[in-house]
């Protein structure tokens, strides 16, 4: 049986020149079917389509429940971790109140009700429920089904009365810390030493790799997350600024030495599971005192504590990896090496008392 061969162009570059795939199958109906798959998987799908409007209006329109599995359908160039809060958003907010409704009757009153509904709920989960509703309409604006955003209203505001309380340990408590980290097997040691060293996410050090540290510099480049429950996903961190150079001080390189060639230093050869990270985190909890530290609290005992060592805020924005904090020094205002390895000489004093 003869082996069937089709190249197909699967998307464009950026300046034009055509992206292509090679196709093999073992029948024409095969590559048929593997033609329409990749199609699917690319996204050119679409070209081969009727317009969104035939295919989800009925006489009176198109419903935003119908429409908003479409668009979330055509995001493609998301993370899988992105998309699955883009789905619990639609899930347990918007289609439950809003999914009936026709995207072109859809007001910014009731936009506004929907948010006001659900005013004890977290800031953080209204602006991403706001957001999935200003992206579909903006999309639904390009299809030509509406006109307008109501989500642009300026009017429609975030109501939430709930904040959440963030604190840094009091630095006798991130100084005990430190000194039980000799008490943890090498992996847990490392992962925690990179939390209090480095102001670093979880999902950054997850992601770490031997090949990322050299010069004595640590090269944050990726981010583990995982979006389906214990399968770990590496991806970019999480805005642009998060990938950047961070020192690594003399502390820090103590615990992580001796340096391995390759492979993820919290990890191995793959990185951690979600169930994997949980049970090295109770033993971490389990065998020293955390005063009820958690990965993101050291962060932000770092952070502050950096605040108050210096007021080059610039250098803390590079450190950190926030692409919001301090807007202005953002746009005129550049943080440099000599600055950022000042403020790493300032954090290990501070830190280890030396």
């Amino acid at each position: 049986m003869g082996i069937e061969q089709r190249r197909i162009i699967v998307g464009f570059e950026t300046d034009g020149t055509p992206i292509a795939r090679m196709l093999k199958a073992r029948n024409q109906e095969e590559m048929n079917e593997k033609i329409v798959q990749t199609f699917i998987e690319c996204g050119r799908i679409r070209e081969f389509l009727p317009p969104i409007q035939s295919v989800l209006s009925t006489s009176e329109g198109v419903y935003l429940k119908d429409y908003a599995i479409e668009w979330l359908n055509r995001k493609r160039k998301i993370k899988e971790n992105t998309k699955v809060t883009y789905q619990k958003r639609l899930d347990n907010y918007v289609i439950p109140n809003l999914g009936n409704k026709l995207i072109s009757a859809i007001t910014s009153s009731d936009i506004q009700a929907l948010l006001d509904k659900y005013k004890n709920l977290s800031e953080k989960t209204l602006k991403e429920t706001k957001g999935v509703l200003s992206q579909i309409f903006k999309y639904a604006i390009s299809d030509s089904l509406i006109t307008k955003n109501p989500c642009s209203n300026l009017d429609v505001e975030i109501p939430s009365v709930k904040r959440k309380t963030r604190f840094a340990l009091p630095l006798e408590h991130f100084h005990d810390i430190i000194s039980h980290l000799w008490m943890l097997e090498p992996k847990d040691r490392r992962f925690l030493a990179l939390c209090l060293f480095t102001a670093m996410r979880r999902g950054e050090v997850l992601g770490l790799r031997w090949e990322d540290i050299h010069h004595g510099m640590i090269h944050v480049k990726r981010n583990v997350t995982h979006p389906q429950r214990n399968t770990p996903e590496v991806t970019t961190p999480k805005t642009k600024a998060g990938i950047r150079s961070i020192p690594l001080i003399k502390p820090l390189q103590k615990v992580l030495l001796p340096f391995e060639e390759s492979g993820y230093i919290i990890g191995g050869e793959n990185p951690l599971t979600a169930s994997a990270y949980r049970a090295m985190w109770k033993r971490i909890q389990k065998t020293i005192e955390m005063h009820g530290a958690t990965p993101h609290v050291l962060r932000h005992s770092y952070l502050t504590y950096a605040v108050g060592a210096t007021t080059d805020f610039k250098t803390i924005q590079g450190i950190s990896g926030h692409a919001d904090v301090f807007t202005l020094l953002n746009t005129y205002a550049h943080a440099q090496d000599d600055k950022v390895l000042e403020l790493s000489g300032k954090m290990a004093e501070i830190l280890t008392n030396m």
